[in-house]
């Protein structure tokens, strides 16, 4: 802790404040009117800022009800018949409900409906002489019907029909030219995708100049999108009747400056040269105080207010959002002038001022006599108190003063020089235990010294919270008492305990025998030396206010309301530590629950992993622990603590975790074809028209020579030709026998035969695989194509982010394939051994560069930070041949090096693998042997799990008995 540096030249309190008493005089009369005009002129800006904020939002309520009822229409409509129908009767027998709503709703201009194969309908209401010239319509017309229909030759026919005000149908009209596809607007396109409306930005509408937003939202069928044209043009009105004074500047804009609102309509759009209606920007306006508003404060964050100076004149202006659902942001602007807000107040302030500063000069002399009362005793104080401030709590404060107050205050002071020195030591006690129950215990002490009482009793809230269990009960000699301590229901109003939990607050009572029986302690007093006359009882809160428990203490004498109230802050430290424990505690239980769900999901992806994550921290705990109780050999320095233990058992158990995201195809490929199904089956089909077109060409042949009989046995030769050959490459589908250059041979001839497609397939697939097909030119049909291929569209790029760059951030070192997939069929067929390509094998391998990713992304904590490297090493080899980093045997830790022991001896053990048996337990161990002759795993890791018969104790618990037979291990033991 620094130390204060000495000060020289130093001048007594009394002095010092007689001075500043005088200084304090002269300094207020000058600040005192600053400050009055300047708090005024703050309280009436304040003022009118919660005036402009009013303003916001109000605009903002009436703009939202004049484009609510809209969206509120349109919410039903989304639900009408209209929606599903398929004809232009159905859809005009409809008329009178958007007919009704366009009456209804000023707003509305337009409703309509697209549909998804492209027809459209809309409903325009016709009020003004401007749209009747428009149309070329006559006074009577008030609804134009607008339709665009597909006939049966698939030709786009749009009609427009004339309505009177009681929708009698006055004429149809063919309009050519009228065939737009509604799928193409923006409206239908924004709708499609969403289950919600959609509301555009503020535009000026093509037929009648009005600004105006779209909304539209889709049907709940989706079948069509329903759309409104909405006009906002009496949002200016409403802007106008807000403005503060005729001086005064308003207007609602966009973001980019695009006026929304104005109180002069004519400033809000204006026609072009071209005729074309455009909107006007806030830098256009008349008044410029609006246009640098909008520079200086910016039209976008949250709410901004400031003054601003224009030709000469200060403005108080605004700046705020405005979200009234019209798609686009909006932005409301308030400018009013400063001197018309300020002028009133001036005159009112300056004689406040004058009678302010009179009572501040009459009030000097009190001042001094009261200082003269208080100094004296000031120095001894001082002292005390920087001991205080430099934690030394060993000396009492006193002072040698007949000043009451200053006695009183040093008496004070050294209460609390013994308080904070009490909480010290129970915050240092509850930060050195770690356990959580003995901190409980310890934490029960430490109250029951610090309060200087008998005995306590910590009671918790069950997992229920329906009743008070009894934790721990302690005396004053820190020990536990031998004896039978009741729960108390929550239920029981009448204990002790109970009343506190429900009043909240600490509370003395005597030690009755009617109050200790209601919490069943009526024999309590008989294991004290002294029987108790008083009981204080503490509530637990957390920090939510949620009863975590309640603290009972016992005393001889009666207790003083200052022990209460110390008691209840102890409580309140005493929940904190509770509670904090307890989320510590829930928190590692959560992380486990999701560390074995994450495994469990793994092992239940496939068949082909099993148990496999579940078992291998099992085996690798084995391992360590023996490990750590060897006391010679290369293990004898090796220590775990529990922060270690507990880094392996999450790294065990997430060893795997990168097989989230291999494939299961992959994984579970039982045959060269499979993918996401086998595609033999394909090949299968193939043979079969090719034997349908021999038998047919043989037909075709006999039915030539008429009257001619015909030998069959050319056909009959093929066809179980082709038949030896389906089975001969069905069998190599398989993948159980090693495929030879004379396999290859005939395999390679078999792919040669030609079968006759006469049906494109590039339709009815998906865009990908469409994609990879279209890279070479459709041949015309019927072509002839070979039985087995390897085609472009077999070939599936690896992306660039899936490669592994020298210099990785993490160090990978593995050969990446080029490709991601092969599954050319001839490629595939031509795998040596087994049923996986390159690139299926590096994909299973992938798995623990996944692994390493995913756990480098997650935020350990400092004592599992090492879990990365253990999870990820298994794969790694002593001599620097594995994968994914090539590591060699020094740069792995000794529990990455377990981990691979475990993780192989558990596949090669394992019976719940439906592609294998698991084997016999001296033949993993004969395994286990050669690979330590190949430098794939540590030699000695491999004879401590020997020789701590790890093996064993995993092969009693985890292998089936007729697995388990008799290892000599002399025979791998020097």
């Amino acid at each position: 802790m620094p130390h204060a540096r000495p000060q020289k030249n130093l001048i007594s309190v009394q002095t010092l404040l007689i001075a500043a008493s005088f200084a304090l005089a002269l300094t207020l009369g000058s600040t005192v009117l600053v400050l009055g005009y300047t708090g005024a002129n703050n309280g009436l800006r304040a003022a009118l800022e919660e005036q402009f904020d009013t303003l916001g939002m109000m605009i903002q309520e009436r703009a939202r009800r004049l484009v609510e009822p809209v969206q509120s229409q349109l919410s039903i409509l989304i639900y009408d018949q209209i929606t599903v129908a398929s004809d232009l009767s159905t859809r005009l027998s409809r008329l009178p409900v958007l007919a009704e709503a366009l009456k209804n709703n000023p707003t509305i201009r337009n409703i309509y409906v697209g549909y998804v194969n492209g027809e459209f309908f809309l409903a325009k209401k016709i009020d003004n002489d401007e749209l009747r010239s428009l149309f070329q319509l006559d006074k009577t017309t008030s609804f134009l019907v607008q339709s665009i229909t597909i006939d049966v030759n698939g030709n786009r026919v749009g009609e427009y029909r004339l309505y009177d005000e009681n929708l009698r149908l006055q004429a149809v009209k063919v309009k050519s030219d009228y065939t737009y596809d509604p799928r193409d607007r923006s409206w239908f396109q924004a709708s499609e995708g969403k289950s919600g409306s959609v509301t555009s930005a503020p535009y000026a509408f093509f037929t009648t100049d009005k600004i105006g937003v779209t909304i539209s939202q889709r049907s709940v069928n989706a079948s069509a999108v329903v759309g409104f044209d909405a006009t906002i043009g009496q949002l200016a009105a409403e802007v106008k009747s807000l403005q503060l004074s005729s001086d005064s500047e308003i207007a609602i804009t966009e973001s980019d400056g695009t006026l929304i609102a104005h109180p002069d309509l004519t400033q809000i759009a204006r026609r072009a040269d071209s005729g074309k209606i455009v909107r006007q920007n806030i830098s256009g306006l008349e008044s410029p105080i609006l246009s640098k508003a909008a520079v200086e404060m910016g039209l976008s964050g949250s709410y901004k207010h400031g003054v601003i100076e224009s030709e000469g004149r200060e403005w108080v202006v605004s700046s705020r959002p405005l979200d009234f659902g019209m798609g686009a942001e909006a932005r409301l602007l308030l400018a009013v002038p400063a001197d018309n807000l300020f002028a009133s107040t001036r005159q009112i302030i300056r004689d406040q001022s004058i009678v302010i500063l009179i009572i501040l000069c009459l009030s000097i002399p009190f001042g001094i006599f009261i200082i003269r009362q208080i100094t004296k005793p000031l120095s001894q104080l001082s002292k005390d108190v920087q001991k205080l401030a430099s934690f030394d709590f060993t000396q009492p404060v006193s002072v040698g003063s007949r000043v009451r107050e200053a006695s009183e205050l040093a008496d004070t002071i050294d209460r609390l020089r013994v308080t904070v020195s009490r909480f010290l030591e129970i915050n240092r006690t509850i930060a050195a235990e770690e356990d959580f129950n003995t901190l409980l215990v310890k934490l029960l002490d430490e109250i029951i010294a610090t309060t200087e009482t008998q005995a306590g009793v910590l009671y918790l809230t069950d997992n229920e919270e329906t009743a008070l269990v009894p934790f721990v009960s302690r005396i004053d000699s820190e020990q536990t008492l031998d004896i039978s301590i009741p729960s108390v229901p929550l239920s029981l109003d009448e204990a002790l305990v109970v009343r506190v939990a429900e009043n909240k607050n600490a509370e003395n009572a005597k030690a009755s025998s009617e109050e200790l029986e209601r919490m069943g302690l009526e024999t309590f007093g008989t294991v004290l030396d002294v029987t108790p006359s008083h009981l204080l009882a503490a509530p637990l809160f957390n920090r939510s206010n949620e009863l975590v428990g309640v603290i009972l203490l016992f005393e001889e004498t009666n207790i003083d309301p200052a022990l209460v109230r110390f008691t209840e802050a102890l409580s309140g430290s005493a929940a904190v530590s509770v509670e904090a424990r307890r989320l510590i505690a829930a928190q590692r239980d959560l992380f486990e629950s999701f560390i074995q769900l994450i495994a469990g999901a793994i092992d239940a992806k496939s068949p082909y992993t099993g148990g496999h994550c579940a078992r291998v921290p099992e085996l690798t705990k084995l391992l360590a622990k023996a490990a750590n109780e060897a006391d010679e050999g290369p293990f004898k320095d090796f220590n775990l603590s529990r922060d270690n233990w507990e880094a392996i058992h999450v790294a065990s158990w997430l060893h795997d975790c990168g097989k989230i995201t291999t494939p299961e195809f992959i994984v579970d490929k039982a045959t060269k074809l499979e993918t996401l199904y086998d595609r033999i089956h394909e090949i299968r089909m193939r043979v079969e028209v090719m034997k349908r077109e021999a038998e047919i060409r043989f037909l075709r042949s006999a039915l030539s020579a008429a009257g001619v009989t015909c030998d069959d046995m050319a056909l009959h030769e093929e066809l179980s030709q082709l038949d030896d050959d389906f089975a001969f490459i069905a069998k190599l589908n398989q993948g159980g026998e090693y495929l030879d250059e004379s396999k290859q041979d005939r395999m390679n001839t078999i792919a040669q035969k030609t079968w006759t497609r006469t049906l494109d397939d590039r339709i009815g697939i998906s865009h990908e695989e469409l994609e990879r097909k279209n890279k070479i030119v459709a041949p015309k049909l019927p072509v002839k194509e070979p039985l087995l291929a390897d085609r472009l569209e077999h070939i599936f790029e690896r992306p660039e982010s899936e490669k592994l760059p020298e210099g990785n951030p993490w160090g990978f070192k593995m050969d990446v394939p080029e490709l991601l997939y092969n599954r050319g069929e001839i490629h595939n067929l031509s795998i040596q051994r087994g049923t996986l390509t390159p690139e299926d094998r590096y994909k299973i391998n992938e798995h623990i560069v996944q692994t390493i990713k995913m756990l480098d992304n997650l935020p350990f904590p400092k004592h599992l930070r090492m879990v990365p490297e253990l999870a990820g090493g298994h794969h790694e080899k002593m001599d620097g041949t594995g994968y994914p980093k090539r590591l060699m045997r020094e740069e792995m830790s000794p529990v990455a090096r377990m981990m691979a022991v475990a993780d192989i001896f558990e596949a090669l053990t394992a019976i719940d693998r439906p592609y294998k048996k698991g084997k016999m337990l001296s033949e993993s161990i004969k395994i286990l042997s050669f690979m330590v002759d190949n430098q794939h795993i540590d030699p000695d890791i491999f004879r401590l799990f020997l020789e701590s018969k790890a093996y064993l104790v995993y092969a009693q618990e985890y292998m089936s008995p007729d697995q388990i037979d008799e290892v000599q291990i002399s025979d791998y033991l020097p």
